[in-house]
């Protein structure tokens, strides 16, 4: 959430000051505070850090103070500033943002720009959007109208949303040639390229926003807005009370409020009124799991637009304001100016592979056409094209500064692009060997790597708190390599294990190969899960399995099991056309590789322990207890535990490692692996 400043009314010019460690008070008369509250004693009614609070002498307190800048020609990003005032007595005005450039043209994409802050706080002019917008308008060679609306709560909503429409309404006035106020808009906007964007709860006005182009009352505009980007937005949870909704917005119907919770009704967004949307959302925003119920929702309807996704793993809420150059401020911003650019540069793509082709093709137009869409895994192309979404940041192996452990990578079976990552804990002792993990990764077969920052930092923990040895294997992944080829190779893997280990020195000299577990997440659980029934039915020799690991696994079936059909985030139907897209071999969903409840060889399972954690958001949560049931009645003989943790979603440690419930994962598999 925000630790950010004051809203204040607009002066077009106004020194910047530095952000004060002490609270600034804001004196408003309140119409729904009574006057006689001012003989009480002064206390706090209403509190809403980081945000406001509230004195029942009707005293908004706000907790820390905007810095605001002028407009300015920033010779950096070669951008140019203004203000102009829409509306003086509800002090609505805009600060408008132009590529520094002697001629108008080419005309340029508008973006609409609304600000963040819970409805309460920050201002356009305030140096964290002053700053931000700048760049935006200089990266996206785009004008940008920033906007400046009345805050709550003095003014509740809809007060902001009201604002916004008198913009838009306002910009449509110069979408006739010549007629608009201003001539910066008028001159250099392209308007069949306009797209509203927002971060927070701006992001929720640009998305009321545009459902109101649907719903104009008045006459239609003179413009269609191409694209909607929605920057971690601000959207509740139907089933929870906002507590800060409620108290700015008095005329809410609840928790159930379309503006609030826009996928509570499908034929609303079915008529949302651009083409395209992005919705971008952080890793470690609280907010994260409701813009991608959002973008579910948008992909569910009935809506012939185009819907795209983009996550920041490790990203809290809007970090990029605060840290514009860091990494993933970079990455952000280049996927939202990809989006504005997408049309502009699909043409010149097009135009460009036309004229090298010796005939015209018409397939060369429709390169960019998807045939199977897998967020967030993967698309695939009619042309073939595999784009892979996660997983495609590789590091190396190295001696880790946090953890100390040393990791190097290693080839199992070269004709098959076979290989593993090996990982050391500190100071090893080789008259003491340790328990050896053989670890499969997640990703849904489809996409991740052993060698993935994600699954490097994962087994890195791991290794310090069991002080085990590790081997991280890299499988095949589909659809270029399609199930079974990941359980052959994973089986190749341990076979190399058990019989051609012995010129590896650190599994030779380290590792005790009567102490040997299987672990893994997700697909990587279900090969887990799969390597241990070879191991009983195929009795592999040179190896003692002591004990399997599975977190987060992904097993599933044709009958849905607990709130499978209902879930919030992912569909039945979805894991299903999922599960023969990577098994294209496959049946239905009860293969015996998916649904271990159908497998013959369960009771011959190899060894006699069990460890499988669910987390209470996943989809997948079910499986993981109906996996203990069916060894349990297979006749297996052995000890199944299952860790059901509160709050947590898929692969929880995985992606965030340094979290609590991860850490305490760590801890009870370091007992686990040495008991």
């Amino acid at each position: 959430m925000y630790l950010i400043p004051i809203y204040s009314i607009h002066q077009t010019s106004v020194p910047s000051f530095t952000v004060s460690s002490q609270l600034l008070h804001l004196t408003i008369s309140l119409s729904q505070f009574s006057p006689e509250m001012d003989s009480n004693p002064t206390h706090i009614t209403h509190d809403f850090p980081p945000f406001f609070r509230v004195h029942n002498t009707g005293h908004i307190e706000r907790y820390i103070e905007n810095d605001f800048l002028s407009p300015s020609n920033d010779p950096q990003n070669a951008v140019l500033s203004k203000d102009v005032i829409l509306s003086p007595e509800n002090h609505v005005s805009v600060r408008i943002y132009r590529p520094n450039t002697p001629k108008p043209d080419p005309k340029r994409p508008l973006i609409i720009y609304i600000h963040g802050g819970a409805f309460s706080v920050l201002s356009a002019f305030s140096s964290l959007y002053h700053n931000y917008v700048n760049t935006l308008a200089s990266e996206a060679g785009s004008v940008v109208v920033s906007i400046e609306y009345r805050l709550a709560p003095e003014h509740p909503i809809p007060a902001c949303y009201d604002d916004c429409w008198t913009v838009v309404k306002w910009i449509e006035s110069h979408s006739r040639v010549g007629q608009g106020p201003e001539p910066w808009i008028n001159g250099y906007v392209d308007f069949g390229r306009v797209y509203l964007a927002g971060d927070s709860a701006g992001a929720n006005i640009a998305h009321n926003m545009v459902i109101r182009v649907d719903n104009c009352k008045d006459h239609e505009l003179g413009f269609k807005f191409v694209g909607l980007i929605l920057v971690h937005p601000y959207f509740g949870n139907g089933s929870k009370p906002d507590k800060l909704w409620n108290f700015i917005a008095p005329d809410t119907t609840g928790s159930n409020d379309l503006r609030l919770n826009p996928a509570a009704n499908m034929d609303l967004l079915s008529n949302l009124g651009c083409e395209k949307v992005l919705v971008c959302v952080a890793e470690k925003d609280l907010l994260r799991n409701r813009g991608w119920y959002y973008y579910q929702a948008l992909k569910k309807s009935d809506w012939k637009g185009r819907v795209e996704f983009f996550e920041t793993l490790g990203g809290q809420h809007v970090f990029y304001l605060f840290d514009r150059d860091c990494e993933k401020a970079v990455s952000l911003l280049r996927r939202i100016v990809s989006f504005v650019d997408s049309e502009t540069r699909l043409i010149k793509e097009e135009k460009q592979t036309l004229l090298s082709s010796d005939t015209f093709s018409p397939m060369a137009a429709k390169s960019n056409e998807i045939v199977h869409d897998f967020f967030p895994f993967l698309r695939e192309y009619k042309d073939g094209r595999i784009e892979r979404i996660l997983g495609q940041n590789m590091v190396p192996p190295s001696i880790d500064p946090q953890t100390n452990v040393q990791s190097k990578d290693i080839i199992i079976s070269p004709e098959n692009n076979i290989s593993a990552r090996l990982y050391l804990p500190e100071n090893p002792n080789p008259q003491n060997k340790l328990p050896l993990l053989v670890y499969f990764h997640g990703g849904g077969f489809l996409v991740e790597s052993a060698f993935s920052q994600q699954y490097h930092k994962h087994l890195n923990l791991i290794v310090k708190e069991a002080n085990v040895v590790a081997l991280s294997v890299n499988y095949r992944l589909a659809p270029e390599h399609p199930l079974p080829i990941a359980y052959e190779d994973s089986w190749l893997a341990l076979k190399w294990v058990s019989s051609g280990s012995e010129n590896e020195e650190w599994i030779r000299d380290y590792a005790d190969l009567n102490r040997v577990y299987l672990g893994g997440d997700s697909a990587g659980g279900n090969i887990a899960h799969k390597m241990a029934i070879l191991i009983g039915t195929e009795l592999l020799t040179g190896i003692k399995l002591c004990g399997v690991f599975l977190n987060c696994p992904f097993f599933w079936g044709e009958v849905a099991i607990g709130n499978e059909e209902t879930h919030e985030m992912i569909t039945k139907s979805y894991t299903d056309n999922f599960w023969r897209y990577v098994s294209p071999s496959a049946i239905d969903c009860d293969e015996p590789w998916i649904n271990p409840g159908m497998d013959p060889g369960l009771s011959s399972f190899g060894c006699k322990r069990v460890l499988v954690y669910v987390a209470e958001k996943d989809i997948l949560r079910r499986r993981g207890w109906y996996y203990k049931e069916a060894l349990e009645k297979s006749g297996w003989g052995g000890e199944v535990e299952v860790v059901d943790i509160e709050g947590e979603d898929h692969v929880f440690s995985v992606n965030i490692p340094d979290g609590k419930s991860a850490m305490a994962m760590f801890k009870r598999l370091a007992s686990f692996l040495n008991s």
